[in-house]
């Protein structure tokens, strides 16, 4: 009896594993998932194997269930024909459809991997139904964009580079003729050091001359100033007598003769003028030394004119008339 519970007991174990690997199969196997098949035509296999895994934006919606290679439309060329298997609906039960404008697109990673995403380029009415063809692209493998990156950047090092050395051989350029320059202009400098030192020490020595003269003239305008006030006193002092003579003169009323008449107008002619004479230095005491302009109504000659001009003018007496 022990035997042969024993026995039981096994085989009730072997039963339930054979039963968990089976269950276990059966799951990952992904039977009783609804799925369909979508083909997609390639004209080169490379990287892609049965079971590799095809996305949608990220999410696994499917594998590769077979390849096949079928005549090419180019004469001595194969095109592959590759079946995917993918999910009918998703987990949530929302269907998959895809629009007819989506193509599949081999990624390779750096590591060797590859994928198939499903690309849709643009939006459409219409759906891919089971069966129906798709097309396959490249992408540019990750290793590849790498070197093409890496040839950009050793171009455009290069051209940075030339460009930093043309930069630095200017500058040196600039640096070397800075320095002939301030060579040419220190030189230059010592040489004309001398002569300007020179130069500033005779105009030194000038305006010293030129301030000695200015206070000599000083004091030599400060000497004429007092002679000129001294020769105004005495000419008004002249004008006051001559003045009173003329009043005396007037009051003795001597007969009124011709020569007394001149005289007096001789002497009061005398006395405009040199009255005219002290206002104008007076106003301007310079002009001692530039000299004054009498004017025409107090000179001789204009007197004389002014003389002529009344004779004529005046009317004839009656002697003179011829009678009618």
């Amino acid at each position: 009896m022990k035997v042969q519970r024993t026995d039981l007991y096994v085989g009730v174990f072997v039963i339930a594993v054979i039963a968990t690997i089976v269950a276990a199969l059966v799951a990952t196997s992904g039977l009783g998932i609804k799925r369909y098949d979508l083909y997609i035509r390639a004209d080169d296999a490379t990287d892609i194997a049965v079971d590799t895994k095809i996305f949608l934006q990220g999410l696994e919606v499917g594998r590769v269930a077979a390849i096949s290679a079928v005549p090419g439309t180019k004469a001595g060329r194969l095109e592959f024909l590759i079946r995917a298997s993918l999910l009918a609906e998703f987990s949530g039960g929302q269907p998959l459809r895809l629009p007819d404008s989506t193509d599949a697109e081999v990624v390779t990673s750096i590591l060797g991997n590859s994928t198939l995403n499903l690309v849709v380029r643009a939006s459409s009415d219409r759906t891919l139904e089971p069966g129906d063809t798709i097309t396959l692209f490249r992408a540019p493998e990750a290793m590849q964009a790498l070197g093409r990156l890496a040839t950009d950047l050793k171009g455009d090092i290069q051209e940075a580079i030339q460009q930093t050395t043309a930069t630095l051989r200017a500058v040196q350029r600039l640096s070397d003729s800075m320095t002939l320059a301030t060579g040419t202009a220190r030189r230059f400098v010592a040489g004309i050091q001398p002569e300007t030192e020179k130069t500033l020490q005779e105009a030194a020595a000038n305006l010293e001359r030129v301030r000695r003269l200015l206070d000599t003239t000083d004091v030599r305008t400060g000497t004429t100033m007092r002679q000129l006030d001294a020769t105004l006193e005495q000419s008004r002092r002249l004008m006051a007598s001559t003045d009173s003579l003329t009043r005396l003169v007037t009051a003795m009323g001597i007969e009124n003769r011709p020569e007394v008449r001149e005289i007096l107008a001789n002497s009061r002619f005398l006395t405009q003028q040199l009255l005219y004479v002290t206002e104008q230095l007076a106003r301007r005491p310079l002009r001692a030394m530039s000299g004054i302009a009498i004017p025409d109504t107090l000179t001789v000659e204009g007197r004389a004119r002014r003389a002529a001009d009344s004779t004529r003018a005046a009317p004839e007496p009656d002697s003179a008339r011829t009678p009618r």
